[in-house]
């Protein structure tokens, strides 16, 4: 490999993969705000709000979409406090999509997280993805007519009105990967009704979120001019909005979340990723150059995108609590055979679901536990009109909901957010 290939990849890799390393933070600080609020109060949750935000910022779903904030900003020659504005105004308008979905997602159940895992939903979200991919590649370019771009330029581009837009429009994009962090605010909001206290939160949460954004919006003033550099940019993101597209298919299309074994390894994984940016991932481009270094382009940008979903989306077999799926014939044979149930309501789209069966529900000593109950899944991701009825009987008003009914048939508890399994087994152990 030539001095040129060095740094081409010295450049490349830390911007292809800055956001895979942040995703474990993001996904630990699911249950942050609710440890806040539990143990210390407003003054506590607030700002573990915004943490959670800003934890929130750095999953798949919206790390890729901040560099877009540097073309809609700071490409612009607008005064330092002009572009401060600006960003503001977008973050407001970030702010303004999730305060009032989030209190409607809380006081409605499980109506918005059962839209948000539609799959015409997720396969709309892909294909928007990778239609801004292609864009990024230099495919083809998309931008306002000149006459628009025109008008924009007379009254001051695009005005603290329209980054205001912006960011609203952002929001849907971010709203699958927010879930997770969203779920301890919308459960406090659902058991206390607290509706002013659920718009604070929130919207601690949206100024957390946006944090970055703003950063990049308001202080990026003073970039260099245009040049191949932004093309490397832009290839860097297009990978990442690949990778996205990829992320939101992963229910429906199983081997992008589950390899095949003989693929199943870490360093595959990275191996994958560095050899698709090595290929001409990053330093190549679809606008120029002959029809090999297209492909090369091509077939090294999926490769890239492949690698990291699989390093994010990709969770290791692991031996979990034998499960029925007969809800009604379970509790009815516990009851006679004198055991507690366990039931657990969850969905595919549910990112708190998913941490409980593979952080909690695995462990071992939770395993043997769950051994004296009946435990029984109850799959809602494609709700029907059995489980909606199950829902309602059961009061199930989002996901995850575990209930733990005692041998008498008698519900004796209820979580409803991922808890660690030392805390499940707590739980459990006090159920007979």
């Amino acid at each position: 490999m030539n001095r040129t290939h060095v740094s081409r990849l010295a450049l490349a890799l830390p911007a292809a993969l800055g956001a895979l390393a942040f995703t474990p933070f993001a996904h630990a600080d699911t249950n942050l705000f609710s440890t806040a609020m539990e143990r210390y109060g407003w003054w506590a949750a607030l700002p573990a709000a915004f943490l959670v935000g800003l934890g929130t910022a750095a999953t798949p779903c919206v790390y890729p979409m901040i560099g877009i904030t540097v073309s809609v900003f700071g490409a612009r020659r607008e005064s330092r406090g002009r572009a401060m504005l600006l960003s503001t105004a977008f973050v407001h308008g970030l702010a303004a999509l999730f305060v009032p979905l989030g209190l409607f997602a809380a006081l409605t159940g499980r109506v918005a997280g059962a839209v948000a895992g539609s799959a015409w939903v997720q396969i709309f979200e892909a294909a928007l993805m990778f239609v801004m991919a292609l864009n990024m590649f230099g495919l083809f370019e998309i931008s306002l007519p000149p006459s628009l771009q025109n008008r924009l330029a007379a009254i001051g581009g695009l005005g603290l009105k329209g980054a205001f837009l912006i960011g609203f429009a952002t929001g849907p994009i971010a709203a699958p990967c927010a879930t997770a962090g969203l779920v301890g605010i919308l459960d406090y909001v659902f058991q206390r009704h607290d509706v002013v206290g659920g718009s604070m939160f929130l919207y601690a949460y949206s100024l957390g979120l946006g944090l970055p954004f703003w950063l990049v919006g308001a202080l990026s003033l003073g970039l260099p001019k245009p040049g191949v550099w932004m093309d490397r940019i832009k290839s860097v993101f297009g990978i990442g909005l690949l990778v996205l597209g990829f992320y939101y298919l992963r229910h429906l299309v199983p081997v992008l979340k589950n390899p095949p074994s003989a693929l199943a390894r870490v360093w595959f994984f990275a191996a994958l990723m560095v050899g698709g940016v090595a290929m001409g991932a990053v330093h190549l481009s679809l606008k120029d150059g002959s029809s090999s270094q297209r492909a090369r382009k091509v077939v090294g940008s999926l490769a890239a995108a492949l690698g990291a979903v699989w390093f994010v989306a990709y969770e290791p077999p692991a031996p979990t609590i034998r499960w029925e799926t007969n809800l009604e014939a379970s509790i009815v044979q516990a009851r006679t055979a004198h055991r507690p149930v366990l039931v657990d309501f969850g969905a595919a789209w549910c990112a708190a679901c998913e941490e409980l069966l593979h952080q909690t529900f695995s462990v071992d000593d939770v395993r043997r536990e769950a051994e004296r109950f009946t435990a029984v899944k109850v799959d809602a991701t494609e709700p029907t009109p059995a489980i909606e009825a199950l829902q309602t009987r059961y009061h199930v008003q989002g996901l995850p909901t575990v209930l733990l009914i005692n041998s008498e048939g008698r519900e004796v508890d209820r979580v409803t957010q991922f808890i660690p399994a030392d805390q499940m087994l707590t739980r459990m152990r006090a159920v007979h």
